[in-house]
């Protein structure tokens, strides 16, 4: 170690000799420098000046933005800048850094951090009353009460709830509360009365701020309304409901009797004419009628008030022809009620026989069947009445032909006897319809011309049975519409209260009636449409066999 220090110190030695004892020297470099504040502190949207210290003089300066909210007009380059605190919603750090550069290109930087406080403004609350647009507001207006003038003073500021709240005045039911709008009903009032509410605001940096509004509600001339409901179309046999409920006492208590205005042709029974609420049934109308109910409103004051309301019903679209005379219901398995939600839509739920207790029959009948009993020269007589020579069906106003008893052998019966059966054999004006065939006279029936059915209708016409000439045969519908499924006693179909010496089935091992349908099942045309009188069944039946007989015309 010590050798080595020797030579350093000789090789110095031998430099210094060689500088030929001249005493000059380089220039020497300055390293750059810069100086700012550590930190500032400054409130949002407030300016600050901060001034960067650098040598040597005379370099440049690059002031940028490198964290933090963003801000305008960066970046600079000058030795003292100006800045403008953001906006911003809570408190935020923005740090700054300023680069300089010497003129001997030296460089040096420094930073600066910047605080900004968050300062909020408060929103201002505003409330107007928006309806009714008529002022002032009076039973039954909606009254709308609006805070959608409030603002928020901060320029990126919002709203986000509202609260309201009713201070004083007469109970009220208000609409949602936590909406910028609130609406109620202005109440029945025997004085006027002040209402108070409150609005607190939130804005969106949890500042609130509220307000109170005041507004008078206005008594009414008319202390108790009667409400009897808005005009009603029925039809016959609903049940219809009569409701004063709307009805509006000063006190909130109230009673209620109903009247029918004007009868008219038909007197309605009132279920319950002191319930504000009750019901009637629907009268059956062969037209449309109208009627009124007047309803009177008294309060525990005994101040009254009355309204009327107007009722149209209907005739129910019941058809020109019977039901099917089904007026039960059944589950899979088993009998049910009607009107079951179970197993809907059944015949007993729907039609004329479902409304059968309430109808206005002109005659008499099962369920919904309506006849009248007439003697041999169509004169009507009492329903008790056990001759009679044929039945009007008051439904479809057919007149159909009653047989006579069954009390001579074939062919030695009378003309209408009900053991009588004969081939399916129509003319039209002379002429022998498709497939018709003439059955033999004197066999199965008494004619001495032919046992085909036109050989009885002409005999009856002849005979101007019950007061007309036109007797025909029915067609498939006329004679299904006298057919009573609803019958339990398994004899036959057809009521025998109305349509007596109905052949038993051992006679000819059948019911079978005929109609003038004739099938078109094939090309022969051949058969024609039968009903059997002891299960309802239609059949296409060979026209040269024969069926029983039941004429009918029309009056």
């Amino acid at each position: 170690m010590l050798n080595r220090l020797s030579c350093i110190a000789l090789f110095s030695s031998v430099l210094i000799g060689c500088g030929g004892g001249s005493s000059s020297s380089e220039p020497t470099e300055v390293n750059a420098s810069i100086n700012v504040s550590n930190s500032v502190t400054v409130v949002e949207k407030a300016s600050v000046t901060i001034t960067a210290s650098a040598s040597p003089a005379d370099g440049t300066f690059n002031w940028q933005v490198i964290s933090g909210p963003a801000l305008e007009g960066f970046p600079q380059q000058t030795n003292e800048v100006t800045i403008t605190a953001p906006d911003v919603k809570t408190d935020s750090v923005i740090t700054l850094q300023v680069n300089y550069r010497a003129p001997n290109d030296k460089t040096a930087s420094d930073t600066v951090v910047i605080n900004v406080t968050s300062e909020n403004q408060l929103p201002v609350a505003v409330v107007t009353q928006t309806e009714p647009a008529a002022l002032p507001a009076k039973y039954p207006d909606t009254v709308k009460l609006s805070a959608k003038d409030s603002t928020d003073p901060d320029s990126n500021g919002a709203i986000v709830s509202y609260q309201w709240q009713q201070l004083s005045g007469p109970t009220l039911t208000l609409s949602d509360l936590t909406q910028s709008e609130i609406s109620f009903t202005h109440p029945l009032l025997l004085q006027s009365q002040t209402a108070r509410f409150s609005l607190t605001l939130v804005d969106d940096e949890g500042g609130e701020a509220g307000t109170e509004f005041s507004m008078t509600l206005e008594s009414t001339d008319t202390p108790v309304i009667a409400e009897a409901g808005d005009e009603q179309s029925v039809v016959e046999f609903d049940t219809v409901t009569l409701d004063a409920s709307k009805s509006v006492s000063v006190s909130g208590n109230y009673t209620c009797v109903w009247n029918q205005e004007d009868s008219g042709s038909v007197t309605l029974s009132i279920s319950d004419p002191t319930s504000c609420k009750t019901t009637f049934l629907a009268p059956d109308v062969d037209s449309s009628i109208e009627t009124k109910f007047k309803v009177t409103v008294k309060d525990p004051l005994n101040l009254v008030n009355d309204d009327e309301v107007t009722i149209n019903i209907n005739p129910k679209a019941l058809g020109l022809l019977n039901d099917s005379g089904m007026e039960s219901c059944f589950s899979n398995t088993a009998l049910i009620s009607c009107n079951d939600d179970t197993f809907i839509a059944q015949d007993g739920d729907m039609g004329r026989d479902s409304v059968a207790s309430y109808l206005d029959k002109t005659g008499t009948g099962r369920v919904a069947f309506d006849f009248t009993k007439l003697n041999e020269f169509a004169d009507e007589l009492p329903d008790t009445e056990t001759t009679f020579s044929c039945v009007r069906d008051n439904v479809s106003g057919l007149i159909w032909e009653v047989k006579e008893a069954n009390t001579g052998t074939l062919p030695n019966t009378s003309v209408r006897e009900g053991k009588n059966h004969y081939t399916w054999y129509l003319t039209t004006d002379g002429t022998a319809q498709d497939g018709s065939i003439t059955g033999s006279a004197n066999t199965t029936c008494p004619s001495n011309l032919h046992c085909g059915i036109q050989s009885l209708i002409d005999d009856v016409n002849a005979s101007n049975f019950c007061g007309g000439s036109n007797w025909r045969l029915p067609t498939y519908m006329e004679l299904l519409s006298i057919i009573d499924f609803g019958r339990s006693d398994g004899l036959q179909l057809l009521d025998p209260v109305f349509f007596p010496n109905t052949p038993s089935e051992s006679f000819l091992n059948h019911i079978y009636y005929w109609t003038t349908q004739t099938s078109v099942d094939g090309r022969s045309l051949t058969q024609a449409f039968i009903l059997d009188m002891l299960t309802g069944n239609d059949l296409a039946y060979p026209k040269n066999n024969t069926a029983y007989v039941r004429l009918v015309r029309t009056p």
